[in-house]
């Protein structure tokens, strides 16, 4: 029979982001390159698909239709890759025909992935390599009651997946639904206060018939987050400075930093702490198809002693 310690191990990629263990760890490593490099201070910030996942109201702000690609390399056989679909929605008139309410609506996938897991049995003997994936799949919508302040919610479907654990050699898998709430507000231009929670009712239900003799329920819920915080913009246009407070369950307070600055039409350099580790990138405009497209890059540095992370990007606007 597989051994306990085996399915230990076989939990590592939700401990292997250097998020302390809990679930969902994957969906507090980041996202992509522009926020990675603002040091994930992107609540406030309404830039590229990204910021969907940050404050799910940011998308009634969204001008442009968007494709975002996103790869991080890692180190420890691990994989992340983010795609994502923002559209925003701009009726002219109501019914009664005044102006109607700005929206949009943004579609993410999320795909972390981990490989050469070691397996032993209880004796001790090498077992074949385990390799674990989760996905999430989200749809996020946003609306402007008033045109200075936006609400949005994001659903969120996710799924987790262990091969080759079951005695048989089969797969346990657990998923969940859950959402996020967020508030996008601003007083006047060039100044924006965001805020939003995170993880709402997100757990695995991991049921363990097959793996050990007495099969069991195990439940592992996502720990809940919250942020806040301002981009501000006002007194230089092509510079923008942001800053964010975050608080997890389990977790204290962190404080995340991040500037953009624009140089003229070709691109623009970033920089950011993220809860005191240093973060830069940059990025490129350029046309493809008559359209405007955009190349990203971000390094990001870690506090737990896992090798740095290097995160591209590409963004298509139509």
């Amino acid at each position: 029979m597989v051994s306990l310690f085996m399915i230990g191990v076989a939990f590592v990629p939700l401990i292997a982001f250097g998020q302390g263990g809990y679930s969902g760890a994957f969906l507090r490593t980041g996202i992509a390159a522009r926020s990675e490099a603002m040091g994930r201070a992107y609540v406030a910030v309404v830039e590229g698909n990204e910021s969907a996942y940050y404050n799910p109201a940011s998308v009634a702000w969204f001008q442009h239709r968007e494709f975002t690609a996103s790869y991080r390399a890692m180190t420890l056989d691990r994989t992340f890759a983010f795609l994502s679909l923002g559209v925003p929605i701009r009726p002219e008139t109501d019914a009664k025909g005044g102006q109607a309410m700005n929206g949009g609506i943004s579609l993410a996938w999320i795909h972390a992935g981990v490989g050469n897991i070691d397996a032993r049995d209880f004796d001790g003997e090498k077992l074949e390599p385990l390799s674990n994936s989760e996905n999430a799949f989200s749809l996020s919508f946003a609306l402007q009651p008033h045109p200075k302040v936006g609400i949005g919610l994001t659903s969120r479907v996710v799924f987790n997946r262990l091969p080759g654990v079951k005695n048989d050699g089969g797969a346990i898998s657990a998923s969940s639904f859950g959402f996020d709430l967020g508030a996008l507000l601003q007083p006047v231009s060039g100044i924006q206060l965001g805020a939003a929670v995170t993880n709402l009712n997100l757990k695995y239900t991991w049921k363990t018939e097959g793996v050990y003799e007495r099969g069991t329920s195990i439940v592992q819920k996502f720990p809940r987050g919250m942020r806040a915080g301002i981009a501000v913009s006002r007194f230089t246009p092509w510079l923008t400075v942001a800053a964010d407070v975050e608080k997890r369950q389990f977790r204290d307070a962190t404080v995340h930093l991040g500037a953009v600055a624009h140089v003229q039409e070709f691109g623009n350099v970033r920089a950011g702490l993220n809860d005191g580790q240093p973060t830069f990138g940059a990025g490129y405009r350029f046309g493809l198809l008559g359209k405007k497209s955009e190349l990203h890059y971000a390094f990001a540095m870690h506090s737990d002693g896992i090798d740095s992370d290097h995160v591209f990007g590409w963004a298509f606007v139509f």
